[in-house]
């Protein structure tokens, strides 16, 4: 298998570029940057140009797609809305017109509405499964809902022959980012109130991109994928109780647990978390 990865260069995109090297699949990333290191051939390429996406796909069995602005902080939102959508709309037209059968989307649990809202988000249940509506307000998030209903379209339009699997990411964390951006607000839930206080670490979101690219899918899928637990280091569930009191807690759930349900994730694409900041030696 040949797997194209869009925004390679990047700190979750390089960690799927390392996963895939390291289970021997055949990979080219492409971003506007190199590598940060020479593990696999790149190419200098800018995923709102289609005509360089058509070169850069050429030849792909599958794309795992990543290429994008992260959030909407640093640039204006038609600048965020523009990139993101018209680089999802590029890989999912060359990837139609090619016949790649296989393209893993990264997406955001932004389609709900979080963290980057206007209006504050009020989750109706916790945790949060693929069912929960989405209600995504600014640029990033609302450019990663496209990208989802993109995905819809470019399944039907290819009648079977081309799958889908968006993969929702919590905030994704490396454990020199997680010490340094997370560890000093652990006596300040409301830090990461809106981020639900869940992550995801970069290396699983290099195994669940590995797990997408093969398990056998039809149609478009979308999951919900995170660490086993919370960024806290207390009961997840008082938490939830004061931060978002109109939310009905699901029985049975306590604990330090993740307040993203990845069942389906589990059951459908063999995910497993394998790491968490309990493994990172924070003391």
């Amino acid at each position: 298998m040949k797997v194209v990865v869009t925004g390679g260069s990047g700190l979750t995109g390089y960690a799927v570029v390392q996963d895939l090297v390291a289970h021997g699949v055949e990979v080219v990333s492409i971003d506007r940057s190199p590598l940060p290191e020479a593990i696999a051939p790149y190419k200098l390429v800018d995923c709102e140009d289609i005509g360089q996406v058509y070169g850069a796909l050429a030849g792909a069995d599958a794309v795992v797609h990543l290429a994008a602005i992260p959030r909407p902080t640093y640039h204006t939102p038609e600048q965020v809305f523009r990139t993101n959508v018209m680089a999802a709309f590029n890989v999912f037209e060359v990837a139609a017109s090619l016949g790649i059968a296989r393209v893993v989307n990264v997406s955001s649990m932004s389609v709900l509405g979080v963290p980057f809202f206007y209006t504050a988000f009020k989750p109706r249940y916790l945790p949060i499964d693929e069912e929960h509506p989405k209600t995504p307000e600014d640029a990033y998030a609302i450019s990663k809902y496209v990208g989802e209903e993109l995905a819809d379209a470019f399944v039907r339009r290819c009648a079977g022959a081309l799958s889908v699997v968006s993969l929702r990411f919590p905030w994704i964390h490396t454990p020199e980012t997680f010490k340094a951006q997370l560890w000093p607000h652990w006596d300040d839930p409301a830090f990461g109130a809106t981020n639900l206080w869940s992550y995801i670490d970069t290396r699983d979101v290099g195994q669940i991109c590995r797990l997408a690219l093969t398990t056998e899918i039809t149609g478009h899928e979308p999951f919900f994928a995170s660490a086993a637990n919370s960024f806290m280091n207390q009961d997840i569930v008082p938490l939830a109780r004061e931060f978002y009191p109109g939310a009905e807690i699901k029985p049975g759930f306590e604990g330090n647990r993740s307040l993203f349900d990845y069942a389906k994730a589990a059951r459908v694409l063999s995910y497993a978390p394998a790491y968490s900041w309990e493994m990172y030696g924070l003391a």
